[in-house]
């Protein structure tokens, strides 16, 4: 059984806490915070008054805090902003939650290499205690482990065989899970990172920070830009704007947004225009040698009216 684990220095999360943590951050965040079971982790965005994305991030519950789990370069923009409305509920907002170490467990038999460690079988997006830490499956083959900064990983993990933190980005990629960077904040409506399409929007909810453009987003049908996965056998830099042929010219089709280089093949997230042909072969603009492949997306885009 070849399971994984990948320690994330590029990660790590805004913690929230106090008796108003879930009324407050539901205020905030497009999910709905306070339908969450009480170790339910859930996909969420939060957005800046006209809706442009401070953040996607995964939100897990851990003991008594809700963390934001991100891309750690978005969280002193995210967390300033969030703190400026805080100071009127009972909550306490950290970034980064540096009492708390972040890694990944990686593998295509991950369950069952959980099983006996745990009380139940292990479900998707759901929190459990394990090791003196938490686990989180976000897929089948990946999960987050949460624990203690003071303390050293636990032998069972560590006595596993370790990745680099690209496994864990390039799992990003495949999934199109499009986290952003702080370049890119304030860049895209949550929509445009396919937000609606992984669970992380609610269409019923309360009144939030932003929601006023979510909502004519999906009910006016104004977006038209949409995240893809992509595969490249050269190496594709974070930011790279992508151009598609037109005629005998080529015109632009988007920005690439996240990057996972592995030893011969580099894995990414792009966003463009929403009617992308999948089929089609980008290039990276004005260079004609570095060319992305683009990946069927693993969900539907449409809206669930169930949301």
């Amino acid at each position: 059984m070849s399971i994984s684990y990948i320690s994330l220095s590029d990660w790590q999360a805004i913690s929230i806490k106090g008796q108003d943590q879930k009324t407050y951050l539901n205020s905030q965040v497009t999910c709905d915070v306070t339908a969450l079971g009480t170790e339910q982790a859930s996909f969420g965005a939060h957005c800046d008054a006209k809706g442009k994305t401070w953040s996607l991030f995964y939100l897990l519950p851990v003991a008594d805090e809700l963390l934001l789990f991100q891309k750690a370069s978005t969280l002193s923009a995210s967390a300033e902003a969030l703190k400026k409305f805080g100071v009127f509920s009972k909550v306490e907002i950290n970034a980064p939650a540096a009492q708390w170490q972040f890694s990944a467990l990686c593998g295509d038999n991950l369950v069952d290499w959980l099983n006996p460690h745990l009380a139940d079988t292990p479900q998707q997006n759901q929190v459990y205690a394990l090791f003196n830490g938490y686990v989180c499956l976000m897929s089948e083959e990946l999960a987050l482990f949460v624990s203690s900064s003071d303390d050293a990983l636990p032998e069972q993990i560590t006595e596993l065989k370790q990745a680099e933190q690209t496994a864990f980005d390039s799992q990003i990629a495949q999934q199109v899970w499009p986290f952003i960077e702080a370049e890119q904040q304030l860049e895209y409506v949550p929509q445009m990172l396919n937000a609606h399409a992984i669970n992380a929007i609610s269409f019923k909810k309360g009144c939030y920070m932003g929601q006023e453009t979510v909502a004519r987003m999906r009910y006016l049908g104004r977006n038209k830009r949409a995240s893809f996965s992509f595969t490249s056998e050269q190496k594709i830099e974070q930011g790279s704007q992508l151009e598609k042929q037109a005629g005998s010219g080529w015109r632009r089709a988007g920005e690439v947004i996240l990057v996972a280089e592995t030893e011969n093949k580099t894995f990414g997230i792009a966003v463009l225009a929403s009617d992308t042909d999948t089929t089609s072969t980008l290039r990276v603009k004005d260079d004609s040698s570095k060319t992305v492949q683009l990946s069927a997306l693993p969900y539907s885009l449409e809206y669930e009216e169930s949301k």
